[in-house]
């Protein structure tokens, strides 16, 4: 696939952050897509082994620098800013320096994307370039959302008007219809990459379990207890647990007969997936899009944030899977009896607000910037 002839190939650059991997997933879909109609992508991000994961698909990409913004009692303090940044600030800020001088050398992009990250507003600010947003943070930003137990929005709130003061247009992606005023605002379904979409579906006999960590919150209490109530009521079934190689030596005790334990592996994963009959998981916005995707009901134990208790939220009350604070044998179990019930509204959703492919859009309408149909201009050398 190319640009038409009346749109001229665009150079994007695309900015990800890196606390966890399902940004960069999600913006690798986007970038490839992208590359597939004929444009240019760079990407900036943070940390080594997210330069390595864009270099391996093929795309030149550098690292930049994400500042600690930790929330205390639902906000962010400027004194608590400043001691977790000071020490690194003077190194922080001679990297995005040397991503400024990078960008200048080698080619000012038409347009930058940015994914919940503060590299590419400083950078589309600085060469006075259009700056999109592409993320799923930022209904948290332009709704007037509720708190959910004792979480409340407002430190995502702050992150977000740090990291970008401003936009010129923002898709917020959802798994759920939302809407808001704003000519500047679209929301979009969730960017699923083909290999989830293409998936072969079965229901199997299978649940598959995902857990991670956030700081000192680990998945060994839910590895624990669930590993448990299946060995204890469900022995039929079988129950595939993947955590991260971090957390595999201590867990593997708790695998036994048809209870697995595994380093995730993210093909791995998505295969299971594609054939259990349900899923448990802490409450990631992307791995609940490819779950619904996929037709799976999720049973979520969120992580101790605002934005996973919004998302485990929203499932339970759209009873399209459950939700509880920590595994329960009782919960475990309810959940897998009205499976079938769960999976039915699964699938009905996702016909009705999944279906779409929202690359198709975003691409519309970076294809539409007046830049789109300018002369090129040469990398300068100011």
């Amino acid at each position: 696939m190319i640009v038409s002839g009346n749109v001229r190939p665009l150079n994007v650059i695309i900015g990800v952050n890196g606390i966890g991997m399902g940004h960069s997933v999600r913006q690798s879909v986007i970038a490839q897509y992208l590359r597939d109609r004929g444009h240019e992508v760079r990407i900036v991000t943070n940390g080594s082994a997210r330069v390595e994961y864009f270099r391996d698909l093929g795309f030149p990409a550098w690292d930049g620098w994400m500042p600690t913004l930790l929330a205390r009692a639902d906000r962010i303090h400027a004194s608590d800013a400043i001691r977790a940044n000071i020490g690194q600030a003077p190194a922080g800020f001679a990297k995005h320096m040397r991503l400024r001088r990078i960008v200048r050398e080698t080619g000012v992009p038409d347009v930058f994307i940015t994914d919940y990250e503060p590299n590419t507003p400083r950078l589309a600010y600085h060469f006075g370039r259009p700056l999109i947003s592409v993320d799923q943070q930022s209904k948290y930003r332009h709704l007037d959302l509720p708190t959910v137990g004792r979480y409340a929005r407002t430190a995502d709130e702050q992150r977000l008007r740090y990291f970008a003061p401003r936009v010129d247009r923002s898709f917020i992606c959802s798994y759920v219809p939302l809407k808001a005023d704003g000519r500047r605002l679209e929301f979009i379904a969730p960017v699923i990459p083909d290999s989830v979409r293409s998936a072969p579906v079965t229901t199997e006999p299978l649940a598959t379990a995902y857990f991670s960590r956030y700081f000192d919150h680990g998945p060994e209490e839910s590895v624990r207890t669930l590993t448990a109530v299946f060995r204890q009521y469900v022995p039929d079934r079988a129950l595939r647990i993947y955590v991260q190689p971090t957390e595999i030596g201590k867990l593997r005790q708790y695998a036994d007969g048809k209870i697995e334990i595994r380093t995730f592996d993210r093909e791995a994963f998505i295969r299971d997936m594609a054939r259990s009959e349900a899923v448990f998981s802490n409450a990631g916005f992307n791995l609940i899009s490819e779950a619904f995707v996929l037709g799976k009901p999720v049973h979520l134990i969120p992580l101790p944030t605002y934005d996973q208790h919004w998302c485990a939220k929203v499932v339970h009350e759209a009873e399209l899977g459950t939700s509880v604070p920590r595994i329960d044998g009782g919960a475990v179990l309810d959940f897998l009896n009205r499976n079938r019930e769960l999976r039915a509204n699964v699938v009905r959703h996702r016909d009705e607000h999944l279906a779409v492919d929202p690359r198709e859009r975003i691409a519309a309408y970076l294809e539409s910037l007046p830049t789109a149909s300018s002369p090129i201009f040469a990398p300068t050398t100011r």
